[in-house]
């Protein structure tokens, strides 16, 4: 954690030099700022957390744990009412097999892969918060090769990290920054979001911005499906007091009303799908990496 102190610091100060540089004083494609980027892909990079040192050759990709889950539960759609994100969360969090299970008629095969590599990663909601490094993203792979303080490992997965850690290269990187972000170039014309060519590059990640959220859309007519199914629980609840009360005649026809309501609403008939749509669930919004860099443009 000390030398992930001095680096920030380091940073810090480069920053400070590049933000009251004139033109001529530091080379032209020094570039540095705070940025908020969805993904940052790397080659070779260098990480440094509170416990270890880590190289990995060869490309990878900076992504947070909110921005992977997102991408997966939004890469398969069920046939029909699509429920994989659901499915996704049940997979990770719950029991594997009985989640896979409820995908009988959907091809598995690589969705299964997505899932299972993406469960080395996430073990718990809160590990939104965090960041890792993967070999890909679609489909997902995760870094199977690296150096570990100065230890060659094969075959081990590399999981997931806490927030702050550095990460670096002098071999290239890639991201586009978002909003918000205060990105500062010398002798550069910077946009509000762009996208970022590095030689080298030296990043502390400080934080995920996770905004995602799991919506249902894809309903037509909500307000009267929403009320029928209301009148229909009404009428069976009543129907059940009439009989109760033995006033046959009246449960027989609430019964008949609940009843027909329920089935209008709810059985998956071709009119029911056409009036009101298919629901399908998808994640919207991003769960941003938030990180502090400084290094050379490509």
């Amino acid at each position: 954690m000390n030398e992930i102190r001095e680096i920030s610091s380091l940073l810090d100060r480069e920053l400070e030099a590049i933000k009251h540089s004139f033109s001529n004083d530091l080379a032209s494609e020094k570039i540095g700022g705070k940025a908020s980027s969805r993904v940052v892909k790397l080659l070779n990079p260098k990480v440094i957390t509170s416990e270890n040192k880590i190289e990995v050759m060869g490309p990878a990709f900076l992504i947070s744990l909110a921005e992977l889950k997102k991408a997966i539960k939004n890469r398969y759609k069920t046939p029909g009412r699509n429920i994989f994100p659901e499915v996704a969360d049940d997979f990770v969090f719950k029991n594997g097999m009985n989640a896979i299970n409820r995908l009988s008629n959907f091809d598995t095969s690589q969705a299964a892969s997505d899932l299972v590599n993406l469960s080395r990663l996430v073990k718990v909601p809160s590990d939104s918060e965090k960041v890792a490094l993967v070999r890909r993203i679609k489909p997902l792979e995760l870094v199977d090769e690296y150096i570990i303080d100065g230890k060659h490992t094969s075959g081990s997965f590399l999981g997931s990290f806490d927030l702050p850690l550095v990460v670096m290269t002098d071999d290239g990187a890639q991201f586009d920054f978002e909003n918000p972000s205060d990105v500062m170039g010398t002798d550069k014309r910077l946009e509000e979001s762009m996208s970022i060519n590095m030689k080298s590059i030296m990043l502390i990640a400080e934080r995920v911005d996770d905004n995602t959220i799991q919506t249902t859309s894809g309903l037509k007519h909500v307000f009267l499906g929403n009320t029928m199914a209301v009148i229909s629980l009404i009428c069976l609840l009543i129907g059940a007091f009439s009989l109760i009360e033995r006033r046959l005649f009246f449960f027989i026809i609430l019964f008949i009303c609940g009843v027909a309501l329920a089935v209008a609403r709810y059985l998956p008939t071709s009119w029911n799908r056409e009036f009101f749509g298919v629901s399908e669930m998808k994640v919207v919004g991003n769960g941003y990496t938030v990180f502090k860099f400084y290094g050379d443009m490509a």
